[in-house]
């Protein structure tokens, strides 16, 4: 950062030049926001405008308008419903208000990551390096910015900002945690194990780093998957994306009955798991039971319209079964959802050739 030699002199330069800052920064961001930006839906304007707990905190305001954290809640509130023009506005004038809040910096660059324009996700990244020199010591500040600093894949950023951290905790289990998921994204799985490993360590409920090393084994076909995927149903056996995975390595391993007995077991726990209905009409493919795989296929799109392999698995098995017109219609449909998804436009180029419209 450009001042940092002069905030390094004196605590009252770097709190006046650290306040410059992040009024530039804020003011910039809320007035990029909001310039050239398409017109919002009505619909969508109408439920921000309508949106009961926005309504009472809009009074409140009106009764205090010098209280910063109501702007807060408001802004969260916006957020939460895609609101990200009004989450600016009222973050801007809750920092304004008072600078020295973590939670503010944390909101607002979960907005800006949210937003998805050009340079929002570098914004963001700098709204939290900023936090972090403001709050040097608040471990979950340096958690947050090294999360974004992955997201943004500044790995070595990343793994200096877990430094901060391991200096002032070295046995914190989010660092490793975070520590794994980098080495991951770098494609090092033995330092991401390693990592996760001394995560569950230091605090064995710890379910997303259980989750993370069992996707790495059953990735390796390792049978440590399923004890991983126990791990996580321990803490949480609401969870079923566990359930899945063990389903999945069951699959892999040719258990066909123990994956679908899971299977069936996700489904009553949530009839509108899509990806357990297509899993299964994928090993009824395998078996050659079409009927059965399309009625399962079926239900996946049934459940998640906007299911791509789904359709074009559908697609898959009615040509199969000889119904060339309905797997026509389910490639089409796969090839304008996911256009860059190969395989529903070979399969209509098959069709072709076999039958020209």
């Amino acid at each position: 950062m450009r001042y940092s030699a002069i905030i390094g002199r004196h605590s009252a330069i770097r709190s006046f030049v650290n306040g410059l800052w992040l009024v530039a920064l804020v003011h910039s961001l809320f007035w990029s926001a909001c310039k050239n930006e398409p017109k919002k839906i009505p619909e969508a304007y109408l439920e921000l405008t309508t949106n009961p707990e926005i309504a009472r905190l809009t009074q409140l305001i009106e009764q205090d308008p010098k209280n910063d954290s109501l702007y807060y809640l408001r802004a969260e509130a916006y957020y939460q419903l895609d609101g990200f023009d009004e989450a600016l506005a009222d973050l801007k004038m809750a920092m304004s208000i008072d600078s020295m809040k973590p939670q503010y910096y944390h909101l607002l660059a979960d907005v800006l990551i949210d937003y998805a324009r050009p340079n929002d996700s570098k914004r963001a990244v700098d709204i939290l390096t900023l936090a972090a020199q403001r709050f040097p010591e608040r471990i979950p500040t340096l958690l947050k910015l090294s999360e974004f600093q992955l997201i943004v894949r500044q790995h070595s950023d990343a793994l200096a900002t877990l430094d901060r951290i391991f200096r002032l905790e070295p046995r914190h289990p989010e660092a490793f945690f975070m520590a794994g998921r980098i080495a991951l994204d770098m494609g090092d799985t033995l330092k991401a194990i390693a990592s996760f490993k001394k995560s569950v360590q230091y605090d064995a409920e710890n379910a997303d780093a259980w989750m993370f090393m069992g996707r790495i084994y059953l990735n390796q076909n390792n049978p440590l998957a399923l004890q991983c995927f126990d791990n996580v149903l321990r803490v949480d056996s609401t969870n079923l994306e566990a359930r899945e995975f063990k389903a999945i390595y069951h699959k892999v391993q040719g258990n066909f009955e123990q994956a679908f007995a899971i299977y069936r077991d996700i489904v009553r726990r949530n009839p509108d798991y899509s990806n357990a209905y297509f899993d299964m009409g994928t090993i009824y493919l395998e078996l050659d039971s079409l009927s059965k795989a399309y009625d399962h296929f079926n239900l996946a799109v049934k459940t998640d319209p906007l299911f791509v392999m789904a359709y074009y698995y559908r697609g898959l098995t009615s040509e199969l079964m000889g119904n060339l017109e309905a797997a026509r219609a389910d490639y089409v449909q796969a090839s304008k959802m996911s256009p860059n998804y190969p395989e529903p436009k070979e399969a209509l180029e098959r069709l072709n050739r076999q039958k020209p419209k």
